[in-house]
């Protein structure tokens, strides 16, 4: 194939070879972020013919980095709202928990922008709540002291 990043992998064709069809469609599902019946399509089609299938039709051409998160769930991540990311990504890419978890985990693992980074504009939550409990404190200790 000519497409880079459209190649079935080879964990998965390693895995058809050992008998293992379930698997190989987990494998395939989480390298190119395809649904389910997509990857059962395509490594059902490798099964019959290998090495002369392309991917399905319906293959994702905005995800041609199976690694990149949709914008949606970057942006949850630079808020600090892990759970929402893997939401987002469940959603978009019609995946599991586990594999979606482990793209977000992953992708969290390769930024250069550390987790919880607040997004322009927005306060993260720990800095919210530091503010809260200085003033909390001030005004006890104004209070205390018979201000």
């Amino acid at each position: 194939m000519s497409a880079v990043g459209r190649d079935f992998p080879a964990d998965a064709r390693a895995a058809l070879e050992a008998g293992q069809l379930i698997e190989a469609i987990k494998i395939v599902r989480q390298t190119h972020g395809l649904d389910l019946a997509a990857a059962k399509d395509w490594v059902e089609r490798e099964r019959d013919a290998p090495g002369a299938t392309a991917p399905p039709a319906n293959y994702p051409a905005e995800h041609t980095d199976a690694h990149e998160l949709p914008p949606a769930a970057e942006a949850a991540l630079a808020g600090g709202r892990m759970i929402d990311a893997i939401k987002i990504v469940r959603a978009e890419r019609g995946l599991g928990l586990k594999e979606a978890k482990a793209l977000v985990d992953g992708h969290v693992a390769r930024s250069d922008t550390p987790f919880g980074h607040a997004a322009p504009g927005k306060l993260p939550s720990v800095l919210v709540w530091v503010v809260l409990f200085v003033v909390l404190a001030a005004g006890g200790a104004w209070v205390i002291v018979g201000g």
